[in-house]
């Protein structure tokens, strides 16, 4: 019998500043500090001694992490030497306007034991809104050419949600590998956003129908069939913030998740989050307001850092953001149900009783 492999997830903030402003960061308190190799050499020391794990990812993140390469380099190149034998990847978050030069033939160099994932929010205009005119300062073809099965991520923001389409297929005719969705931990409050991102995922389902060899994009690929094969009283976990997941802050300090720094959400705040508890295992009962009662529970992701920043507690959802998760669940199951109408819906026929029912549940239960 198979079993699965643990993976450890250790994140540095090699440093507190940036050189975009983005419009929906969620790091509110930057400053000039930046992370010595003296407390990346200790925390990678004590974090890959380790041995509950079989894999460990290395994150570097920021601010923009390569605003610090050569802690970087450094670090890259201890934890090779010293730890030769460990199963290991390195990553990194960035926003690609540093990315040129020698920072980029380092990373050719690197491609087989490192990772870029670009930030790249859709077309010219959405990602110039978000981004601060940025679009035309990225290689866009390198990461894609480099690491061609990683994901790019595309954020939207309320000022981008007009476009949203527009950006989906923008990067799906450019073959780009992308996640998408709503900024977390953002003022959603708007009600014109509910028709906005109405009109805008109907535009998504009618490419979508009429493409229907373009596998669609995580907007419009939520696991619906979870809806009625899932025990509504199963347990399950979304995120490894505070288990298999260990951010460290430009001091060296431990925190569940980059959310909960004080870079994110203020000292006093984040002094709170660490006397937080993080269950190995949560079922609907952990939540509050209306997620307990709710029939997409299993499939809205929770994020503990977002939910923390927006209402204090990890189990309550900004309640602006769960009526637009709503609005795509429901025109997930109409796609879906299009799909089925037409005969192009495909999936393991052993699921197929579970899509149907989904489907059904979320079109007329999902209130």
């Amino acid at each position: 019998m198979a079993t699965t492999r643990r993976r450890k997830i250790i994140t540095l903030t090699l440093t507190q500043s940036c050189n975009l402003r983005c419009r929906y960061c969620f790091e509110a308190n930057k400053s000039g500090q930046r992370m010595t190799f003296e407390t990346a050499k200790k925390i990678l020391d004590e974090a890959l001694n380790d041995d509950r794990f079989d894999e460990y990812e290395i994150d570097f993140f920021g601010g923009e992490p390569f605003l610090e390469f050569d802690l970087i380099k450094q670090s890259v190149k201890y934890v090779a030497e010293t730890y030769p034998k460990k199963l290991l990847l390195f990553t990194a978050t960035t926003n690609g306007t540093l990315v040129h030069g020698e920072i980029k033939e380092w990373l050719e160099k690197h491609a087989d034991i490192f990772v870029c994932a670009l930030s790249l929010d859709g077309s010219k205009r959405m990602h110039d809104i978000n981004r601060c005119n940025s679009f035309d300062s990225i290689d866009i073809e390198f990461f894609a050419r480099t690491w061609p099965t990683q994901e790019m991520k595309m954020t939207v923001s309320e000022k981008t949600l007009p476009y949203l389409a527009e950006g989906i297929i923008f990067m799906h005719e450019h073959g780009y590998r992308f996640t998408a969705n709503l900024a977390f931990d953002i003022d959603w409050s708007d009600p014109d956003n509910e028709s906005v991102l109405e009109r805008e995922l109907s535009k998504m389902i009618d490419y979508y129908l009429a493409h229907p060899e373009i596998t669609p994009c995580t907007f419009m690929d939520v696991p619906l069939f979870m809806v009625a094969s899932t025990d509504l009283d199963s347990k399950f976990r979304q995120c490894g913030a505070g288990i298999e997941m260990f951010s460290y802050d430009v001091n060296g300090k431990s925190y569940a998740c980059q959310f909960f720094m004080p870079l994110s959400i203020g000292e006093e705040r984040s002094e709170k989050a660490q006397k937080l508890v993080f269950p190995q295992e949560i079922d609907r009962t952990c939540f509050e307001g209306e997620c307990r009662d709710c029939i997409a529970v299993h499939i809205c992701h929770t994020c503990y850092g977002s939910n923390f920043a927006s209402t204090g507690n990890i189990f309550k959802k900004d309640p602006n953001w769960c009526k637009l998760q709503k609005i795509i669940f429901r025109a997930n199951a109409y796609f879906r149900f299009k799909q089925l109408e037409n005969g192009s819906f495909r999936c393991e026929e052993r699921d197929r009783p579970y899509w149907i029912k989904g489907i059904k549940m979320i079109l007329s239960d999902l209130k």
